[in-house]
């Protein structure tokens, strides 16, 4: 297969626009056939702002022979039908997060695209950033001797103070706050930094995890009847003595750190959700001195910050996102026109999948749970190895 691959959005909300906004990065390697939503206003409103082909249903969709991954941008609570409708028709696949709301269901995707012989991937892509890459090439490199601890935040700010109301993509459409309410933010964000700590340390091995309701009123028009924990913190282990901490919330002031932590320094980056952001290294500090400076001044000097694996593909303006949501696609679609392995698989979709649940519903699972799933190991991007 030579060319772009036809690709197709199903779902107009909120974060398709994010998709559409980068998808013309890719233009060697995706070609948009055109979108459907089953809300015909939803739909018009895009058709509208973008100038892409509207399919009049999801069947017609999924006739289109030029359509060859399906983007799959629904709520999450519609994932699995429509990856299954998809993949029923002989479709790859690209899923927003997460792939399925539990591990048996995610499972049931992945079995279902392997006796078809189709592809399956999930967002979120975030370990093909430049920023991340560039953390991972320092961890190989060892320039912070053996990796020990990581400390990751994902507290999006207090949402429920916010003028949420207010936020709308390109297109018009409003922030879903009651399904990211419903769904829970851990579910929403985990995967942000799960995508680049399993892709650096391989599978997780155990979670020990905690989650709670803190603000039940999130100043809904309506009521939410069942809101999801809005607070979890959790503990993963992985292989060569790795643990993990993650934390995520929507009641607490915006930070989305990462910071990991080796015999000989540690690394840090910001902000996950920011593709370009600065990765700073900071060696130990030793003696009374720097201890001390270290306690009243965060460390002896100011951190390095290493120089990026590569020059930011993204050139933003004011509102734009700060992640390439289509960044993902463009890796399924050339391991498919290459016949190679996605680097963001099935399996890996599956335990990233897992792993969230676990975070987010400990009560579903032994304490501390073992995770079932795994995954084969995942190569830098060729721009970063």
């Amino acid at each position: 297969m030579t060319g772009p691959i036809g690709v197709a959005i199903v779902g107009c909300g909120y974060i398709a626009d994010s998709y559409r906004l980068c998808l013309p990065m890719h233009a060697q390697d995706l070609r948009l056939c055109g979108v459907f939503d089953r809300d015909a206003a939803r739909l018009a409103a895009y058709v509208a702002c973008w100038g892409d082909r509207g399919y009049a249903s999801l069947g017609e969709l999924l006739a289109d022979p030029a359509v060859s991954i399906v983007i799959n941008a629904t709520d999450p609570k519609n994932h699995v039908p429509v990856t299954r409708a998809a993949l029923e028709a002989g479709k790859h696949v690209y899923s927003e997060k997460p792939l399925a709301m539990t591990r048996d269901m995610a499972k049931d995707l992945r079995d279902l695209a392997a006796a078809k012989g189709l592809r399956l991937s999930a967002a979120p892509c975030n370990i093909l950033s430049e920023s991340a890459q560039t953390l991972w090439k320092a961890l190989r490199a060892g320039a912070i001797g053996a990796p020990r601890l990581v400390y990751a935040e994902l507290d999006d700010g207090m949402i429920h103070k916010a003028d949420y109301r207010n936020w709308l993509s390109r297109s018009g459409k409003p922030w879903p706050a009651r399904g990211e309410f419903d769904t829970g933010c851990t579910f929403e964000h985990a995967g942000y930094v799960l995508t680049i700590l399993c892709a650096m340390f391989g599978p997780v091995r155990r979670v020990a995890a905690f989650s709670t309701l803190v603000i039940p009123d999130k100043q809904t028009d309506i009521p939410l009847p069942h809101p999801a924990p809005d607070f979890s913190v959790g503990l993963l282990e992985f292989d060569g003595g790795i643990t993990a901490r993650i934390t995520n919330s929507v009641v607490a002031p915006y930070d989305h750190r990462l910071r990991v932590i080796g015999d000989e320094g540690s690394l840090e980056i910001r902000d996950t959700w920011d593709y370009a952001c600065p990765v700073k290294l900071r060696s130990v500090s030793q003696g009374r001195l720097a201890r001390y400076l270290e306690r009243r001044f965060g460390g002896v000097g100011a951190a390095k910050p290493l120089p990026l694996v590569r020059t930011p593909a993204m050139k933003r303006k004011r509102g734009d996102p700060s992640m390439d949501f289509a960044r993902g696609v463009a890796e399924l679609a050339d391991a498919i026109r290459t016949s190679r392995a996605a680097r963001l698989d099935a399996d890996f979709a599956v335990h990233i999948a897992e792993v969230t649940e676990m975070l987010q519903h400990p009560e579903r699972f032994p304490r501390p749970a073992p995770v079932q799933s795994s995954f084969a190991p995942i190569k830098p991007a060729d721009w970063a190895a």
